[in-house]
């Protein structure tokens, strides 16, 4: 074996943990090389030294809302990491730029439509006097767009929140959720209310693992979808 290799086997020859290729032969071949190299029981102290540090070093405590945020985490990989989440976020973005391409034609256009209505009643009137104007029935709605909307609540106890509202008023909790294609909640903003650190932590909680109705566009769900939350002696309406 070459140095080079050997160098890069050493962690797992000190710990015992040797790629199960190698074998039994691995460990007695690095055992050699190092009683004839010193540059490689050099390295070899170093990573004795490194080790000896760690086991009498305090392991850090990791932050104690660490799996909300992996939770989160997983949620936008799911929503936007895979081709569908990603074409869905093209989409967005496109539909946003035609909206503010179009936006500010819409009021020159509102008018010029209505305009020309009035032109064409009075014109009407002109010409057409005596003739009988019967008004269109008006059409009966699509429902081309369905809003999001709270199906099931995660089941996770809100102390904070109920502490709160044993003092507070009617609703002292107000919340928009942002839900995307797949119903889950991707982020939130307090309308009403006050949250501490752990009144947060407890409703990232139930937000984000509650389950939603995304919006429904054409038949097709869609995301963008907006849920207002109220919380109110710990009752939810979406």
């Amino acid at each position: 074996m070459t140095c080079r290799r050997i160098v890069r086997l050493l962690p797992g020859y000190l710990d015992g943990a040797l790629p199960e290729r190698l074998g039994s032969e691995g460990h007695a071949d690095i055992a050699s090389h190092l009683e004839t190299c010193l540059s490689c029981r050099r390295e070899l102290e170093r990573y004795r030294h490194i080790q000896r540090v760690m086991s009498v070093s305090n392991r850090p405590t990791p932050p104690v809302d660490l799996g909300v945020r992996i939770l989160l985490a997983l949620s936008n990989a799911r929503a936007f990491g895979s081709f569908g989440g990603r074409l869905r976020q093209t989409k967005d973005r496109l539909e946003l730029l035609l909206k503010n391409i179009f936006e500010p034609l819409a009021l020159p256009a509102t008018g010029g439509i209505v305009v020309a209505l009035l032109v064409f009643a009075l014109v009407y009137q002109v010409l057409g006097t005596g003739m009988p104007v019967s008004a269109a029935t008006p059409d009966s709605p699509t429902n081309l767009l369905q809003p999001a909307r709270l199906e099931v609540l995660a089941g996770f106890q809100m102390s904070k929140l109920e502490e709160m509202t044993r003092t507070g008023g009617q609703h002292p909790l107000l919340v928009e959720t942002m839900v995307n294609a797949d119903g889950q909640a991707v982020s939130y903003r307090v309308i009403s209310g006050q949250l501490d650190e752990n009144m947060q932590r407890e409703l990232d909680q139930v937000l984000f693992l509650s389950r939603f109705r995304p919006q429904m566009s054409f038949g097709r769900p869609t995301s963008g979808g907006r849920v207002i939350l109220s919380f109110s002696q710990i009752r939810v309406h979406g």
